[in-house]
């Protein structure tokens, strides 16, 4: 006589779609896009009657969603992979409430007239998010901290050999003020703001270029303050509902305050938007391997110029003010319209030493925000 067998109970709850795309988008960017590791690809979802967490991670960083519930749901934990169920929760109206029911392993996701069924995997396996000591703890705006990584995110460097660039320094030096820094080398970035409370005990750390561009996201839809949190080790910032815990890089930032110029011999003033739309008009000749920008700087004139054997060349003149010697100098045009795009002022300034000394860049003199570029040969 064949033994009959016993279906796993179904356990489910019901939240608004909105309230799961939310949630979902809110740790999708942790999670592990390319992996050999089926669970790192996976969200995992804890549910009580009160509340759904939703944990992505890729080993070395964690995001945690907290949703409120109405209360009747089942408990339950399971994983199910993260990319697939975000898009559900993406293509379902926004009025729909959706079920989740969790029966023999299967995932049923169903709003209105729609039926969706998802493999899964345990919960038990999925990687915990570690405890940690932290030596600092403060609170800080959003605003103000998503500014302050946004300044410098884009000079951070990409070349893996230099690990401990592939991030933003962040410390308090002498408990004095907070900065952000980021450089590749040809470029460096570093911006200041107050000191929050409690952020004197600080240690340095540098936070990779993944966690900083998934923290300006998050901080860029939070109003009001969030909680940071560092370790020599880790660091974590608790944003509303939203937790990301992440690793920091285990090494040293060079001392970039010896490459940041503390004189000159002549300081130019220009019109920033009209210096940015004139060189956008000369790199229209550009190639991707010819990308320097020779500038020829006199009392009241720039003088710009691109020159590309495969394209021709560019040549445009506009008005400046600057207090030395005629100066040629060569600039990737590039990074120096990074840096430009990331200058407030409507005019701004260059402190200038020679055609081969760094170029200080900033709004005006003493802002909080200042930026160093290296000349190119021209």
């Amino acid at each position: 006589m064949t033994k009959k067998q016993t279906a796993t109970p179904t356990r489910s709850f019901e939240i608004d779609a909105p309230a799961l795309r939310a949630g979902l988008k809110d740790v999708g960017d942790v999670v592990e896009k390319r992996t050999t590791i089926p669970l790192l690809s996976n969200v995992l979802m804890t549910v009580s009657p009160s509340a759904l967490v939703l944990t992505g991670t890729d080993l070395d960083s964690w995001g945690e969603r907290h949703v409120s519930l109405d209360g009747v749901g089942d408990a339950m934990a399971i994983t199910v992979h993260a990319a697939t169920l975000a898009k559900i929760a993406d293509k379902l109206p926004a009025a729909d409430r959706v079920r989740i029911a969790l029966g023999d392993g299967q995932l049923a996701v169903s709003a209105g007239r729609s039926r969706f069924t998802l493999p899964t995997l345990p919960a038990d396996d999925f990687p915990a998010c570690p405890q940690r000591d932290w030596q600092t703890e403060f609170e800080i705006p959003a605003l103000t901290l998503a500014g302050a990584l946004s300044t410098v995110l884009f000079a951070v460097s990409t070349e893996e050999t230099r690990y401990y660039l592939n991030g933003v320094f962040v410390h308090a030096p002498k408990g004095a003020d907070l900065r952000f820094a980021a450089t590749d080398g040809h470029r460096l970035a570093r911006g200041i703001i107050a000191l929050p409370d409690g952020a004197q005990t600080l240690p340095d750390i540098i936070i990779p270029t993944k966690i900083v561009k998934v923290l300006i996201t998050l901080l860029g839809r939070h109003e009001g303050l969030v909680t940071f949190c560092a370790s020599a080790s880790s660091v974590r910032v608790e944003i509303g509902e939203t937790t990301l815990q992440a690793k920091v890089i285990d090494g040293t930032f060079p001392d970039y305050t010896r490459v940041i110029p503390t004189g000159g011999n002549g300081l130019l003033k220009v019109n920033r938007d009209a210096l940015i739309a004139a060189l956008n008009r000369v790199t229209t000749v550009s190639s991707d391997k010819v990308r320097a920008v020779k500038m020829i700087i006199r009392d009241e004139v720039i003088a710009l110029s691109v020159s590309s054997p495969e394209h021709g060349t560019a040549d445009e003149e506009m008005p400046c003010e600057w207090s030395g010697v005629p100066l040629t100098v060569g600039f990737n045009s590039r990074y120096l319209l990074d840096v430009l795009g990331h200058l407030t002022a409507l005019e701004v300034e260059a402190t200038l030493t020679d055609s081969t000394g760094p170029a200080l860049w900033r709004d005006r003199e003493g802002a909080a925000a200042v930026f160093v570029l290296m000349p190119m040969k021209v």
